[in-house]
């Protein structure tokens, strides 16, 4: 079979095009130029060209081909103006769960099978099975490295020509086999925040969005302070208030309309149990009807958490939980999972 690899330069995609190449498959590495840094105002492309070349060098090792497909101008149409958008409007997005969907199973994808191969395989850490003629997807057995959380977007059509070789290995493992295969990146640090931000997102931000500086204010409407702009600061934030108070300060919300960001000394005020959420995605097409093994996880680094019900209203739905979690943030991903099976998910949008 001639399968493609979305080599990102990292250990984890290098692994999976050797696992593939080893049971006798075609393989071909791609990599995306997905971003332009020169264009988003930093000074270089670092990050991206080590990317490339890493990648380039995995492939040479493993004695296959390697592609590179620009899909730069596509990434930041799509992406990058619905992450400062999004930033503009008091929200806080994950623009991973976007560019999955849109761009890497998207246009990059559609870009790759017009090079001749039959399927695509990642570097994700999710398991992927078929059940009564539906693709599903599974978390990971290594579930410290599960990914399944960023894929909640991703239909039927796009799971049916995918591979994920890594669903039952950990990173322990993977690091050793890439020692073992004498890959050049066996010892490279695994990536982190996002991917198009060389530096904080603020400066990032800076030039592209509105920075005003606003009122921090109490419940009660008592100004205590000042604050930098409102894309410095999220739900649940401790650290970078600096307003000097009798006890720690929380970010509570974001009022755009005002400028103004909303604080609170009592933790338990973050703490909520329904919120509404829109762009809803099911994997299988189907509406979850039995609630008993339903959870639903509101950020990536967290755990999923049971869910009473859920409720249709118009486009949106309403999510109940059985117990309120701490800091549910406005433009976030709600993802659902049926015990380790993912279900889908929606962006947060409304706190009830």
């Amino acid at each position: 079979m001639k399968i493609a690899v979305a080599m990102s330069g990292g250990v984890d995609s290098s692994v999976a095009a050797a696992i593939l190449k080893n049971e006798g498959h075609e393989i071909i590495g791609v990599t995306m130029r997905h971003f332009d840094n020169k264009k988003y105002g930093f000074a270089d492309n670092e990050g991206i060209n080590l990317a490339i070349s890493d990648a380039r060098k995995v492939c040479e090792k493993l004695g296959i081909k390697h592609y590179v497909i620009d899909i730069s101008a596509e990434f930041k149409k799509i992406v990058v103006e619905n992450f400062i958008s999004e930033y503009e409007k008091g929200e806080t997005p994950n623009p991973c769960t976007l560019c999955n969907p849109t761009i890497k199973w998207g246009i990059f994808l559609k870009k790759v099978l017009e090079l001749g191969t039959e399927k695509f395989a990642t570097g994700h850490y999710v398991k992927m099975v078929s059940e009564n003629g539906k693709y599903a997807i599974w978390q990971a057995t290594d579930k410290s490295r599960d990914q399944s959380y960023m894929l909640w977007r991703l239909n039927q059509k796009q799971l049916a020509t995918t591979l994920f070789p890594l669903a039952d290995y950990s990173k322990d493992k993977i690091r050793k086999m890439a020692r073992e295969e004498k890959l050049p990146v066996h010892d490279k640090n695994d990536s982190q925040e996002v991917c198009f931000i060389k530096g904080k997102y603020e400066e990032f931000l800076k030039g592209k969005i509105a920075f005003a500086e606003g009122d921090i204010v109490l419940q009660n409407g008592e100004i205590i302070g000042r604050h930098k702009g409102l894309p410095f600061y999220t739900v649940g934030q401790r650290k970078g208030l600096n307003t000097p108070w009798i006890s720690p300060l929380y970010v509570l919300r974001l009022d755009v309309k005002n400028n103004r960001v909303i604080v609170t000394d009592k933790p338990d005020d973050l703490l909520e149990n329904h919120f509404e959420i829109d762009e809803v995605n099911w994997i299988s097409r189907e509406f979850p009807t039995k609630f008993e093994n339903l959870s639903v996880q509101i950020r990536y680094n967290s755990r999923p958490v049971p869910v009473e019900k859920l409720t249709l209203v118009e486009k949106r739905i309403k999510v109940f939980l059985k117990k309120p979690v701490r800091a549910v943030t406005s433009g976030q991903s709600a993802v659902f999972y049926e015990n380790e099976k993912l279900l889908g998910g929606g962006i947060i949008r409304e706190i009830l």
